[in-house]
C-alpha cells in the first residue's frame, strides 16, 4: 500500500468489501461434510492419505495388539487373586485377619518403586527389549503362585509381580506419545485402558469355569490352575513384544516397517511439534516444584485413585449372604467392570468429539459419590440399592484418562513439567494406594466396611474440591 496521500472520492459499497488473498484464503479453516466429520469421529484416520493411513494401520496393529492383550493379562492375574480367594484360596493358605489386603499392598509396593527407575532405564535400552524381559519374568512368577503354600510365599510372588508390571504402564504411554499425534492418541489409549478391565470382567468367569471343569485335576484346587492359565496366555505375549514393539520412530528397526513408513513417521513427528526429549535437570525440577500443576494434579490423582477401591469388594458381600454359589460369587460383580469398558471408551469418544475435559470428570465423581454414600450408610439401604451402587462404581475409573489428557494439555508448553507430572503422578497415588486400604478396608469388618466406605466418600469430596481448585487456577494463569 502506497504511504502518499489519496484524494476521497466516492466509492461503490461493494469495493469497500476486501477480497481475499490467496495467503488469507488458505488460513481460513477448511470446510468440512457432515459425513467426514463423522468419520473422523468414529475413527480419525479413515480420511487420511492411502499411505498414511497404511502406517496407521501397521502401528495399530502392532502396537496395540501387544499393549492390549499384556494389559488384559495383568489385570486378569490382578483380579485372580481376589476371585481365588473366595474359590479357595483362603482355606488352603489358612488366609486369616488382614491378610488379604496384604496380598494387594505387596503388589503396590512393587509396582509404586519400579516405575519411575524404569522409564530412566528405558532411555538408554531400547524398550522393545526391556519391557518383554520383565513381561517373561512376570510369567515366570505368576507360574510360581500355583505353588505357593503359605500367606508369606504369595506375598513375595505378589511382590515381584508388581515390580515387573510396573515397568509396562509408562513405558506403553512413551511408545503410543512417540508414534501418535495429538489427534490420534486419545482413542488409542482408551483402548489400551479399557482392555485392562476386559480382563477384569473375563477373570470370574474363568475361575468359574476352572472351578467346576479343573478343581481336583491333577490334584491342583481350580484357583491354582487359575495362576498357571495366566502364565500360559501371557508367555506367547511376551515373546510377541520382541517384535511387535517398534521402539521409537527415531530409532526403530522393526522388519514389519519399511524405510519409506520409518520416514513418513518421522514426519508425523515433526509435523506434530515433537521434538527432543529434553533430559531432567536439578534446575528444571526445582522449576516444576514451585509451580502449582504438580501439587494440584498430584494432590486430585492420588484422591481419586484411593477412591476406586470399593467396587472391588463386592464378591465379599456376595459370600458375607450364604446364599450364592462359588461360581455365581465369582460372576456377578463383572457387570462393573462392563461398566467401565464402556464407559471408558465412551469417555474417551466424548472428548475428543466435544473437546470436553473437566465436565466428564466431575460426571464420574458425582456417580460414585452416590454409590459410594449408599455403602457407608448401609443400613437401612434397600437389597437392590446396594447391589446398584456396587455397579455404579464402574463409572469412576474411565475418567483417569481424560484428567491426563487435561493435565497433558495444561502443560504442553514446558515439555519437561508435563513428563515429569505424567511420570510421577500414577507412582505417588499408588504409593498412597498401598496402605490406605489395608488401614481402612480391613476384610475382618466385611461386608459393611463403615470405615472404608466413608474414607472413600471423604476421598471423592477431597478430589472434586481438588479438581476444582485446578480448574481455578487454570483460569486465572489464561
Amino acid at each position: 500500500m502506497s504511504d502518499s496521500p489519496v484524494k476521497e472520492k466516492s466509492v461503490p459499497q461493494a469495493a469497500l468489501v476486501p477480497s481475499p488473498s490467496p495467503s488469507r484464503a488458505s488460513s481460513l479453516p477448511e470446510k468440512k461434510s457432515r459425513g467426514r466429520r463423522i468419520r473422523e469421529i468414529i475413527w480419525d484416520s479413515l480420511d487420511g492419505p492411502p499411505e498414511e493411513r497404511k502406517l496407521l494401520f501397521k502401528i495399530d496393529i502392532f502396537i496395540l495388539t501387544w499393549a492390549g492383550f499384556t494389559y488384559f493379562s495383568k489385570n486378569l492375574n490382578s483380579n485372580n487373586v481376589s476371585n481365588a480367594y473366595v474359590s479357595g484360596m483362603k482355606e488352603d493358605l489358612n488366609v486369616v485377619g488382614n491378610e488379604y489386603q496384604t496380598f494387594t499392598t505387596m503388589w503396590t509396593i512393587g509396582y509404586v518403586i519400579s516405575q519411575i527407575p524404569s522409564q530412566m532405564i528405558c532411555t538408554r535400552i531400547r524398550p522393545s527389549l526391556w519391557c518383554p524381559s520383565w513381561e517373561l519374568l512376570w510369567v515366570i512368577v505368576t507360574f510360581c503362585t500355583a505353588a505357593v503354600k503359605t500367606p508369606h510365599q504369595l506375598y513375595a510372588c505378589r511382590f515381584l509381580v508388581g515390580l515387573a508390571e510396573g515397568t509396562f504402564y509408562p513405558a506403553v504411554h512413551t511408545v503410543l506419545g512417540a508414534w501418535y499425534t495429538k489427534r490420534e492418541l486419545a482413542k488409542r489409549a482408551s483402548i489400551f485402558f479399557a482392555s485392562a478391565f476386559v480382563g477384569s470382567m473375563f477373570s470370574g468367569y474363568l475361575q468359574a469355569a476352572l472351578y467346576k471343569g479343573m478343581n481336583g485335576t491333577a490334584g491342583l484346587a481350580g484357583w491354582r490352575w487359575l495362576f498357571i492359565f495366566d502364565g500360559v496366555i501371557t508367555l506367547p505375549m511376551a515373546l510377541w513384544g520382541y517384535y511387535a514393539l517398534p521402539d521409537l520412530p527415531t530409532n526403530t528397526r522393526v522388519k514389519w516397517l519399511k524405510p519409506e513408513e520409518k520416514t513418513l513417521a518421522l514426519k508425523r513427528m515433526a509435523d506434530a511439534g515433537k521434538g527432543k526429549d529434553v533430559p531432567f535437570t536439578w534446575t528444571g525440577i526445582k522449576r516444576i516444584l514451585f509451580k502449582w500443576h504438580f501439587w494440584v494434579y498430584t494432590a486430585y490423582y492420588t484422591f481419586f485413585i484411593c477412591s476406586e477401591n470399593i467396587g472391588t469388594y463386592m464378591n465379599l458381600w456376595l459370600k458375607s449372604l450364604k446364599k450364592y454359589s462359588v461360581s455365581e460369587i465369582n460372576t456377578y460383580p463383572t457387570p462393573i467392570n462392563a461398566i467401565t469398558i464402556v464407559t471408558s471408551l465412551a469417555y474417551g469418544w466424548t472428548a475428543d468429539a466435544l473437546q470436553l475435559r473437566s465436565p466428564i470428570v466431575y460426571f464420574s465423581l458425582i456417580v460414585c459419590f452416590f454409590a459410594a454414600m449408599n455403602l457407608a450408610i448401609w443400613d437401612g439401604v434397600p437389597f437392590g440399592l446396594k447391589w446398584a451402587s456396587y455397579y455404579l462404581t464402574g463409572f469412576a475409573p474411565g475418567s483417569g484418562p481424560i484428567f491426563l489428557t487435561m493435565v497433558n494439555e495444561i502443560c504442553a508448553d514446558d515439555t519437561l513439567e508435563r513428563k515429569f507430572i505424567l511420570g510421577t503422578t500414577n507412582s505417588v497415588a499408588y504409593s498412597f494406594n498401598a496402605w490406605i486400604p489395608l488401614v481402612t478396608y480391613n476384610t475382618t469388618k466385611a461386608p459393611r466396611f463403615l470405615v472404608g466406605n466413608s474414607v472413600t466418600v471423604a476421598l471423592i469430596v477431597c478430589a472434586t474440591l481438588t479438581l476444582t481448585l485446578a480448574l481455578f487456577l487454570q483460569r486465572r494463569d489464561a
